[in-house]
């Protein structure tokens, strides 16, 4: 069934930059348009915001982003040359 021109007009492209513990405002970000109707298109985005931008790619929805996104060790990203 074709969308129309309405619906089309909620659809978003979304980038997303990194920035580790700022992943958990992208969540938040993603649930507020979607709670306003806003469907993503394409989305793109580096270090924490390519795992953001990966799992809606892969259909996840804002609340399972936000449960993800919270519950992740982001310790284990860390280059281990950082480690003391």
């Amino acid at each position: 069934m074709a969308e129309s021109a309405l619906d089309y007009s909620k659809h978003v492209d979304l980038v997303f930059e990194g920035g580790g513990v700022k992943g958990i405002g992208l969540a938040g970000a993603v649930e507020t348009l979607e709670a306003r109707g806003y469907k993503p298109q394409n989305v793109a985005g580096t270090s924490a915001g390519a795992i953001s931008a990966s799992l809606l790619a892969a259909g996840y929805s804002a609340q399972e982003l936000k449960e993800i996104i919270i519950g992740l060790d982001y310790r284990q990203f860390q280059d281990k040359a950082w480690e003391d």
